[in-house]
């Protein structure tokens, strides 16, 4: 009997640890595709502006930096969410995979 509690303990505190890991490594990469898309949100605006002026390929090839640094980070989100044993806590938790183009 007192076996049995304690492999139901070990494994309920095994699961609440792996979820939680994941969650904390999601997050952080979902944190990351959040920044990148704000930066190039800004990179955008500041391109508009710089439409028809002196600073405008200065202005495009940030924006295409910003776009990479962009595309790069959903690739790895989606990478990290879709290792093995990230992919169903992940789905459980809500953490879906980030299309291509996608809020860009």
């Amino acid at each position: 009997m007192i076996a049995c509690v304690i492999s139901i303990i070990s494994t309920a505190a095994f699961i609440v640890l792996w979820f939680w890991v994941v969650h904390r490594e999601l997050r952080a990469r979902t944190d990351t595709v959040n920044s990148a898309r704000s930066q190039l949100d800004a990179c955008r605006k500041q391109h508009l502006q710089a439409r028809d002026g002196p600073e405008e390929q200065d202005a495009k090839s940030i924006l295409s930096r910003s776009l990479d640094i962009y595309r790069q980070s959903v690739m790895l989100y989606n990478q990290t969410l879709l290792k093995p044993w990230n992919r169903i806590p992940g789905f459980l938790m809500g953490f879906r995979q980030i299309k291509e183009g996608e809020n860009i």
